[in-house]
């Protein structure tokens, strides 16, 4: 079990004060005087005797059965230590305490006996002259007066370490509760959000260590902003390049469309194909160019949520229609399976772009004779994309990763920005929706959820 800082606090504070009361009970022991207490019992005990002596036997009687009621016990014995008025505890009788004597004091003619049975006991036996006879008032308590100071003592330790418990707990809470939301924040900066700045109140470390991760996400949102904003003006820069290109592609194919007919079959063949190639790089390039340009447009808010009503089903369609052309250029097997009839809320230019990013990623990532499973459902009032390709299972660093700007989970195998299943994410989190990525079927499946609303205002 990996202990928390407030763990860590709580425990350090009941030991201190748990040490510290063991040590005052160390000095108490060290301190207490047994002999000195005796003396005081019997001092007290011998005046209390003095005034009983001059009672009758009926209101000493009364007073024997009130002690007992009170759970003390007093008798009344003669000299040679019978019982002659009261009851004392079983085993307080002379013959009986003389076999548990554990120290024995005797006080100008008090006699203090210290008994073990079980526990320290006290029995004190004062002499009184009543009606010319020498009597013994005897004074028991079950839990003699050595034994009540004791027992207060030990109670109060207890009670404090009770609330050294208490105390030791809510101070580990309270200073570890700034710790706790610094963390929170700080993973929130972790996750993207550089526009977050902690509060920097008082003058403690934690004040101290804020403002050090305010300076560190100011200089960082700084230089990511900066970054953003370049890759965007580069993917600006470079659609114009890619537009050419494409225009002169379509020039060249125009201008030798004659001169197909003249060629052998197999020639002709293989200059259509080398010409569709070519269309398709130029595609993806573009892909890549409106992925980047899109990228910098979300994170640097200038492309919001246009929601309008939209047939996601045609749309899907559409998608898995365009890049099927690549699949089969590649010899991959491209399955679609779209249910009719799908409607929400979304933004099109959006929601378009985040399946050409997830088909574009299924592709790029599956061998010539594999086969990728495009799908969309309705499920438990949630419309439901899935899209399957067969890529060897990705270990649990990689599937939390993958969806991390500019990630590649196998660097150097691929070409790309990094920034499509960043895009895809983004998206998906700005239509309310849920995106999850898992090894399954000896795959790579990913399945986005978007909320389905109950009615949708169709367009006519």
């Amino acid at each position: 079990m990996k202990l928390k800082l407030w763990h860590k606090i709580f425990v350090y504070s009941f030991v201190t004060v748990f040490l510290t009361q063991v040590l005052t009970l160390g000095w108490y022991l060290y301190i207490y005087d047994l002999n000195l207490r005796v003396k005081n019992v019997v001092r007290y005990l011998k005046g209390l005797s003095q005034n009983l002596q001059a009672l009758n036997d009926a209101d000493l009687q009364k007073y024997l059965e009130t002690s007992q009621v009170l759970n003390q016990r007093v008798w009344l014995e003669d000299e040679a230590g019978r019982v002659v008025m009261g009851q004392p505890w079983p085993g307080m009788t002379r013959g009986e305490r003389e076999n548990a004597v554990s120290k024995r004091y005797d006080l100008d003619g008090t006699l203090a006996l210290i008994l073990k049975v079980p526990e320290p006991s006290l029995v004190v036996r004062v002499p009184i002259v009543r009606a010319g006879r020498l009597e013994y008032i005897c004074y028991n308590w079950q839990r003699s007066p050595l034994v009540q100071y004791w027992g207060v003592f030990v109670q109060g330790i207890l009670g404090l370490v009770g609330l050294s418990l208490i105390l030791s707990l809510w101070t580990a809470k309270r200073v570890s509760r700034p710790l706790a939301r610094l963390r929170q924040d700080v993973m929130k900066i972790a996750a993207g959000d550089l526009g977050l700045r902690l509060p920097e109140a008082g003058e403690d470390e934690v004040a101290d260590v804020s403002a050090a991760v305010n300076h560190l996400t100011e200089n960082l949102s700084q230089h990511v902003i900066g970054m953003r904003r370049l890759m965007a003006n580069m993917s600006h820069e470079m659609r114009s390049s890619v537009a050419s290109l494409s225009m002169s592609l379509e020039i060249i194919a125009e201008a030798l469309d004659p001169s197909l007919s003249a060629l052998a079959g197999q020639e002709a063949q293989t200059v259509a194909k080398s010409l569709s190639l070519a269309r398709l790089e130029i595609d993806l390039l573009e892909n890549m160019m409106a992925s980047g340009l899109l990228g910098g447009k979300l994170d640097l808010k200038h492309e919001g949520l246009e929601a309008a009503p939209l047939d996601f089903s045609s749309l899907c369609r559409q998608a898995a229609s365009r890049h099927a052309l690549r699949a089969s250029l590649k010899e991959i097997e491209l399955e679609s399976h779209v249910q009719n009839g799908l409607w929400l809320y979304g933004d099109e230019i959006l929601l378009d772009r985040l399946l050409a990013n997830v088909l574009d990623n299924a592709l790029k990532y599956t061998e010539p004779g594999g086969k990728v499973a495009f799908k969309l459902k309705e499920d438990d009032g949630q419309l439901v994309v899935v899209c399957h390709n067969p890529h060897p299972p990705l270990s649990e660093e990689q599937l939390s990763n993958l969806c991390l700007p500019y990630y590649r989970a196998e660097e150097g195998r691929v070409y790309g920005s990094g920034l499509g299943l960043y895009l895809v994410k983004k998206i998906v989190l700005l239509h309310q929706g849920q995106i999850e990525i898992e090894n399954r079927d000896q795959g790579v499946a990913f399945s986005i959820r978007l909320p389905l609303p109950r009615e949708v205002d169709r367009p006519a």
